[in-house]
């Protein structure tokens, strides 16, 4: 059999085509994890039990099982596991982002430090774990700010303060959502928070895989988020000038060897400010949401997570576009709370122009929640297209999701999601 690589968890069925992809490759495909999904089992020869977030029982396992099984790769299509990786990269002697460089791209707060050593642009920032340091922090920046944990992904526990008045009020909603108890990402580096200057401008994020110290772009996304900076949309290629797209590129590749990221994939988010392009942050993993599985195969032909699986087995890859297209995704966002009653125009969305799926997320009996007391609860349908352009995609999804309407009834108490 081919090459043995192993998946830190299988995370969750939208990270389906990464198994997908290393079967299509003719490897061997091992996940460490908890426990397997019912999905992912199909994907998957070998299935090493442990909890992820204990490393030392991790390890044990893994070199347990490494006298066998012989693995020759390591990855992971999400923050959590980016740390776990590296180690176990350096443990085993194979391809992957040193520990250092991998709680680099974990820990905002080391990030910010990193990306200002290097003279990267970025926000003024400060680390702080309470009132009284965010409070002499915030005396020597300039409002708006935004206030976070420094070891959360996907725009969770994200609080912008417009003022010294509202500064207080949102650090009590920052400590009291920012919790294991709301989720689990929240248990890596507790308390630990960091206050940054707000960055005006247009968001984007970099899509690329670093191998053997070469960065590859696969090009850069369009991005859409909401109050609380959870995003709802995503486009690809991003319609940007020439000039503009070099320079984000630029910003990215100093921001990437300021961290010192190799071998893995990577998701960078870059702000387009009146001051010229800020790293928002680098994750060294690649981008979820279906950018990468989706979008960038869809506009450019390009098999990133291919490329990344190559790249930490040491194999080549291409990153040659073989389409010039455009490719959207789209989340249907509950405007309240409360339990899904009912779907309506769901069954013709399918069939639209430019439409290549189409997935209703929270079924009827279903609990939405919205944030700050839940993140990433309130997506309840998403739709994914294509068009002769990204302007086109765009309005091949906005279309599609016109169409429909979800029907919620509102509750007095919080009940537990069934998805969570």
């Amino acid at each position: 059999m081919g090459k043995n690589i192993l998946f830190f968890n299988a995370t969750y069925i939208k990270k389906i085509l990464t198994l997908k992809s290393a079967k299509d490759l003719g490897l061997q495909v091992s996940v460490v994890g908890p426990d397997l999904p019912e999905w992912s089992k199909p994907y998957v020869d070998h299935f090493i039990k442990a909890n992820t977030y204990d490393m030392d029982e991790t390890i044990a396992e893994i070199k347990n099982k490494h006298e066998s099984l012989q693995f020759h790769g390591v990855i992971t299509f999400w923050d959590r596991d980016v740390v776990p990786v590296a180690i176990t990269a350096q443990t085993l002697g194979l391809k992957g982002s040193r520990i250092e460089a991998a709680e680099r791209a974990r820990n905002k707060a080391k990030m910010r430090e990193s990306l200002k050593f290097a003279d990267v642009p970025h926000p003024k920032f400060e680390r702080f774990t309470s009132w009284e340091e965010l409070y002499r922090a915030a005396t020597n920046m300039t409002y708006p700010l935004i206030i976070k944990p420094v070891g959360a992904s996907a725009s969770k526990g994200i609080f912008k303060v417009p003022h010294s008045g509202a500064l207080y009020q949102l650090f009590e909603k920052l400590v009291k959502s920012a919790t294991p108890d709301n989720d689990i990402m929240f248990s890596f580096y507790r308390n630990e928070y960091i206050v940054e200057e707000f960055m005006d401008g247009q968001e984007v994020s970099v899509e690329g895989v670093i191998a053997d110290g070469s960065i590859y772009f696969a090009g850069i996304t369009e991005k859409w988020t909401d109050d609380f900076f959870e995003e709802y949309q995503h486009a690809f290629p991003a319609r940007l000038t020439k000039a503009l797209g070099d320079e984000i590129l630029e910003v990215t590749r100093k921001g990437i060897e300021a961290l010192e990221l190799d071998n893995c994939g990577f998701h960078a988010e870059v702000m387009i400010t009146g001051e010229g392009c800020k790293i928002v942050e680098i994750n060294g993993r690649l981008g979820g949401d279906f950018i990468t599985t989706h979008l960038v195969p869809l506009a450019k032909g390009i098999n990133i997570t291919e490329a990344n699986l190559l790249a930490v087995l040491g194999g080549k890859f291409s990153f040659s576009p073989t389409r010039n297209k455009g490719a959207c995704v789209k989340f249907l966002i509950a405007e309240k709370e409360g339990i899904v009653k009912e779907w309506q125009g769901a069954e013709s969305v399918r069939n639209m122009p430019g439409v290549i799926d189409f997935v209703v997320e929270k079924q009827p009996g279903d609990y939405v929640g919205l944030p700050p007391s839940k993140f990433h609860d309130s997506r309840i349908a998403y739709v994914i297209t294509e068009g002769e352009d990204t302007g086109a995609a765009i309005e091949n999804a906005e279309n599609a999701l016109s169409k429909v309407r979800c029907l919620i009834n509102e509750v007095q108490t919080s009940i537990p999601s069934r998805n969570s």
